[in-house]
């Protein structure tokens, strides 16, 4: 009879302890799983031409920032660096990136249009020159560009340039100008809601712009991205397309392993602020392929990672190699 007792009030014990495990597991917040990652098979790469950087008929030099793939063409923003003070560059190649089957930029010698945006008037207790051009973007009508310092705590102008002004009247004149204390290297645009995306300086912190003239908000690189507490990129130029952040950049994990790629490109969820797919590139000969510009035209990536000089090359692969990651990620979920 004993034994009988002592059996079952192990049973109602063993019960309560199994009840109060599966409460505890279910009071518990999920544990987010890992971004997924692949990488990108070099063959899938595709390199166009771009014309040798001339001003005035004279060769020169510049440091590439950012790159804008447009229906009228291509738009790079550069810090010319063969004269002092050195300068900010916009420069526009007109051509038909869609034109799958001629590679337009081999018939052209040279660049359609550069402007000087450096801008001639700043706040006044601002000192030094804002020539550092950063990577950009456009809401259908008009490049929001941001012109920094070239130094890691410089200040920005993001600027705002009409881009049928640009190519119907050949005028850079901006029609806006937000000021942010801060270097700014890169500005995506969601156009619904209307805002504008900053990532500073290796993206230590990351910043939401409105246009409507709301605060600026800024977060921390540990609080942007909400599934990944160690981000590591050092966004060199971003686009929003279709509700997502596509980030392109440099891994500054010192954790990185020697023989793994720095160059990453990470989709964002804009309404979660998660990443939900990296890629990451292959090694190039002359350096890191996200160095510098990245685009999205045409259900392509394409990347400006060299300065401009005599031979500029752009490269390209399918947007599906980013996006079909999430997509296989999804299905092993279901």
């Amino acid at each position: 009879m004993r034994s009988l007792i002592r059996t079952l009030l192990s049973c109602v014990a063993l019960t309560m302890f199994v009840r109060q495990s599966n409460a505890q597991t279910t009071s518990k917040p999920k544990i987010l799983s890992a971004v997924p990652v692949t990488q990108l098979d070099a063959s899938k790469i595709q390199t166009w031409m771009l014309p040798p950087l001339r001003i005035k008929e004279k060769p020169s030099k510049a440091h590439t920032q950012g790159l804008l793939v447009h229906q009228n063409g291509f738009f790079v923003t550069a810090r010319r660096d063969d004269i002092k003070p050195r300068r900010a560059l916009l420069l526009w190649l007109r051509c038909n990136p869609s034109n799958q089957k001629v590679n337009c930029n081999e018939s052209k010698r040279n660049w359609t249009k550069i402007w000087d945006i450096t801008p001639t008037s700043k706040p006044a207790n601002w000192s030094g020159m804002l020539d550092h051009p950063g990577g950009f973007d456009s809401d259908g009508d008009n490049l929001w560009i941001p012109i920094s310092q070239s130094h890691r705590n410089g200040k920005t102008l993001v600027r705002k340039f009409s881009i049928r002004s640009l190519i119907d009247k050949g005028d850079a004149t901006p029609t806006e100008s937000i000021t942010i204390k801060d270097h700014i290297g890169a500005i995506a645009v969601s156009r619904s809601p209307k805002r504008l995306f900053g990532a500073n300086w290796d993206t230590l912190l990351t910043y939401e712009l409105p246009v409507d003239g709301n605060p600026i908000q800024h977060y921390e690189r540990n609080s942007f991205i909400r599934n990944l507490p160690n981000w590591s990129i050092a966004v060199q130029d971003w686009k929003v397309h279709e509700g997502f952040l596509i980030a392109s950049g440099l891994d500054k994990s010192s954790k990185l392993l020697a023989s793994r790629p720095r160059s990453l490109i990470q989709l964002i969820n804009i309404k979660t602020r998660q990443i939900t797919a990296e890629i990451r590139l292959p090694q190039r000969a002359s350096g890191n392929f996200t160095r510098e510009g990245m685009s999205v035209f045409n259900e392509h990536i394409w990347l400006l990672p060299d300065d401009l000089g005599k031979e500029n090359k752009l490269y390209r692969f399918p947007l599906n190699e980013l996006l079909e990651i999430e997509q296989e990620s999804l299905r092993v979920k279901d």
